[in-house]
């Protein structure tokens, strides 16, 4: 009888009841937790529905990772903020720039604007004191046409013998080699100085009463040298010199001739030319 009971017994343990579904599904996890090894009563694991237990470490290892993430984000971020206020910085420099050059810019517009308005008033003037004295010179020519043609030489003053009259004044060709010095004082001597050339046109018409001769003329360097100044101290406004010319050779050349081509030549005020020509104005 007992050895039956031990063959039941020992059959049971061998081959278990199945456990049903309800109760295979249900994890077996402690209703409480259990003390740590140091006393704290933190969960350290728990086990699944196949019963095995479960770690959490790596949820901690999720939650670094995003945090490292989440920090190389925000060094990014602050990267490129500080990038972008440089970037302003530097268009806010070169916005002031820009205003200080429009502002230099209109100053100089302005500058410009008034030069070009004087210069206006200046031209304008010019032409106005041109148009007057062509007709001063207009009117006077009329004056002589008229008392020429009436034969009245009361009625205006023509040029004296010998000397030949254009554009209002009358020219005196003298024929004598003497210095410059000498010719100028002639002509003085004759309420005259020595010639004064303005223009072309006065150029040519002395050329054409030269008759081959070479003649003293007005101009001179003799109170600075290499600066040329006319008896009546105009400066040069036009001028004639032939090529090369003036040189100053020698031991000084300060007063001007004419060669016998109408060309303008320094020479020594000491030399003797062919003669000198001198020049007034003619009054009515």
């Amino acid at each position: 009888m007992n050895s039956s009971e031990d063959d039941q017994q020992d059959y049971e343990n061998f081959h278990p009841s199945q456990p049903s579904s309800q109760h295979q599904m249900k994890p077996q996890c402690p209703a409480k937790a259990e003390p740590g090894p140091e006393g704290n009563s933190s969960v350290q694991c728990c086990r699944g529905w196949n019963g095995k237990t479960k770690a959490i470490w790596p949820l901690y290892a999720v939650h670094i990772v995003l945090f490292v993430l989440w920090a190389i984000l925000l060094a990014i971020l602050i990267v490129k903020s500080s990038q972008t206020a440089k970037g302003l910085e530097m268009l806010h420099f070169n916005q002031s720039t820009l205003r200080s050059t429009e502002a230099e810019l209109a100053t100089e517009l302005k500058r410009l604007q008034s030069d070009q308005a004087t210069l206006k008033k200046e031209v304008l003037e010019a032409l106005a004191k041109g148009k007057s004295d062509r007709d001063d010179i207009r009117a006077q020519a009329h004056r002589i046409l008229d008392a020429v043609q009436k034969g009245k030489e009361s009625a205006c003053r023509i040029c004296p013998a010998n000397w030949l009259p254009n554009t209002g004044c009358c020219y005196y060709f003298a024929i004598e080699s003497k210095p410059w010095s000498h010719a100028k004082q002639a002509c003085v001597d004759q309420g005259a100085q020595l010639v004064v050339i303005d223009n072309q046109q006065e150029q040519e018409f002395l050329q054409k009463h030269m008759n081959g001769k070479e003649y003293w003329i007005g101009l001179n360097d003799l109170s600075k040298e290499g600066t040329f100044t006319w008896v009546d101290d105009s400066s040069v406004s036009y001028s004639n010199w032939n090529q090369g010319e003036p040189n100053n050779v020698g031991s000084g050349e300060d007063c001007v001739m004419m060669y016998k081509d109408g060309k303008w030549n320094d020479a020594q005020c000491a030399n003797n030319v062919d003669g000198w020509i001198c020049e007034k104005k003619w009054t009515c």
